[in-house]
């Protein structure tokens, strides 16, 4: 038996704890050259262009909507499941939401619903490469040409994920990452933007660097948030102290969530932490973690693979599939179950963590008024999220699939 996993496993190059010293000594923690080289190398892992780091991966998405110039109250569509965040970023930057659905079966924008979203208003949409798999681009550049929409990619979740063998992130004029704990570059938070557009790389790169240095103290406070959550989502640790309260919970049918979850709020203004650059510590492990990301990457398929054929033929289970023409890097395992809440509480009786939210269906939240319903999404948000996560050996994950695989054939009496 394995110990109790946690939901979310934190991906973090072996040589973290040399590199931070380094930093340190060499005086380097906040500004240094390694800025450069990590806007430098991930612009080369995506086949060459223009990549500008940001505070955050939300930063980038705004200095990108700052950068394209759309006019103030024109609209953009964003699909209906994503992280709240992203919506009020481009609301921050003045522009009108319109939600369109996803397609259940993927999780993704559904082209048709894009194209049933447009007006003559509507000026860009962001396809979200959601929980690693990356949308259809093909039938979303298509759209895009034939209203001359821009194309911001939404690749927080997708960094190492491929669309017919290219790069997520190379389709549209400009796309955002994030490498904040648990996405599958950890660099202690932080983002970046890319383009290929020279012009357009040029003003988000002056948006970001009009902003002030963080401070040493907000830079080491990151790097000790960090550790501590490599620390306590590790098997050992979690087994004795979050685990437990799940446990107990569990016994009497309630699941709260141990982690805070960032409340949905207006973004105006914006916060601490927010308008400031990206530290040069931070840099540096981003560009440590490039090295090892395929490797990463090729585990976490590795574990959607032994879950899927665990999962497979039981009934009323509906795991997740990737279309043909996409390579997934499975930052999330998303399954369809017949009762979402006591799979949950039956999985952490059995010492799996299961998540069952990690994105929002933004047509029903509050903050961004009465929203055209998006069945698709409302649907897709009562799935349950297994852990797959890199730092999992094959052993872990063969044990969390059969015990997953027996509270399941369980409640469905086979």
């Amino acid at each position: 038996m394995v110990a109790a996993i946690c939901r979310y496993g934190v991906r973090v190059a072996p040589d973290t704890d040399r590199i931070i010293r380094e930093c340190r000594k060499s005086g380097h923690l906040v500004e240094g050259p390694q800025i450069a080289e990590f806007e430098q190398a991930f612009a080369r892992r995506l086949g060459g262009g223009y990549a500008s780091s940001a505070s955050l991966g939300r930063m980038a998405f705004y200095y990108i909507l700052k950068a394209l110039d759309l006019p103030r109250d024109s609209e953009i569509v964003i699909p209906a499941l994503t992280f709240w965040v992203v919506p009020e970023m481009a609301r921050l930057a003045g522009l009108r939401l319109v939600f369109a659905d996803i397609d259940p079966n993927t999780f993704l924008l559904d082209p048709e619903c894009l194209e049933r979203a447009i007006t003559p208003r509507t000026r860009a949409v962001v396809p979200t490469h959601l929980y690693g798999v990356t949308c259809d681009m093909d039938a979303i550049g298509k759209i895009a040409r034939k209203h001359d929409l821009r194309v911001i990619e939404d690749c927080a979740h997708a960094l190492g994920a491929t669309y017919r063998g290219r790069p997520a992130g190379t389709f549209g004029d400009a796309a955002f990452f994030s490498f904040q704990s648990g996405k599958p570059l950890n660099a202690f938070g932080g983002g970046m933007s890319f383009t290929r557009d020279a012009a357009l790389g040029a003003r988000i790169a002056a948006f970001s660097a009009a902003e002030p240095p963080p401070s040493e103290d907000r830079v080491l406070k990151k790097l000790r948030v960090g550790r501590l959550q490599r620390f306590f989502s590790s098997p050992a640790a979690f087994t004795l102290t979050g685990f437990p309260v799940l446990w107990v919970a569990s016994q009497f049918h309630s699941l709260p969530d141990i982690y805070m979850w960032e409340r949905v709020r207006p973004l105006r203004p914006q916060e601490e932490g927010y308008c400031e650059r990206f530290s040069n510590v931070q840099a540096a492990l981003g560009l440590a973690g490039l090295d090892h990301l395929d490797e990463w990457n090729a585990r976490c398929r590795r574990n959607a693979e032994i879950f899927t054929k665990a999962l497979a033929g039981i009934e009323g289970v509906k795991p997740p599939s990737t279309p043909p023409q996409c390579v997934s890097v499975n930052y999330q395992y998303c399954v369809y179950v017949p009762d979402r809440d006591k799979v949950v509480e039956k999985c952490i009786q059995r010492g799996v963590d299961v998540e069952t939210k990690h994105v929002d269906v933004c047509t029903e939240a509050a903050l961004f008024g009465p929203q055209t319903p998006a069945p698709g999404a409302s649907g897709a948000a009562k799935v349950v999220q297994l852990p797959v996560y890199a730092s999992l050996s094959e052993e872990q994950a063969t044990a969390i699939a059969r015990r997953v695989r027996g509270v399941l054939l369980r409640m469905t009496g086979k």
